[in-house]
Order: C-alpha cells, then sequence, then structure tokens
C-alpha cells in the first residue's frame, strides 16, 4: 500500500526535527475534563432565604 500525502507530509516534518503528532495524541496534559451539573429542583425548592426563590408564593 501506498502512503498518504498526509502521512508522506508528518514524517517529512518528524524527519526535520518537528515532535511527532502521534506522541501527543489522547494527551490532556494535565487538563480534567469535568462534566457541567445542571441545578437542580431543590436549590429553588429549598433555598436559604425567600430572597432566593425563584418562583415566590402569591
Amino acid at each position: 500500500m501506498s502512503k498518504s500525502a498526509a502521512r508522506k507530509k508528518m514524517e517529512k516534518r518528524i524527519q526535520q526535527g518537528v515532535l511527532d503528532p502521534r506522541i501527543e495524541r489522547g494527551s490532556w496534559h494535565g487538563v480534567k475534563p469535568v462534566t457541567k451539573i445542571k441545578p437542580d429542583k431543590r436549590k429553588y425548592a429549598f433555598a436559604k432565604n425567600d430572597d432566593d426563590r425563584v418562583f415566590k408564593a402569591a
């Protein structure tokens, strides 16, 4: 099989002394991905005081 143009370009750059991109693949470099947590009903239903409530009693 022949090499793709992208692979040829990558290998040429590695030969010239550029860092191999395959080394860095899958690495977060110390960053920890965090999932976003949605506020639940308890935050609104049991607020600390009346000013924190979104839905005020009529």
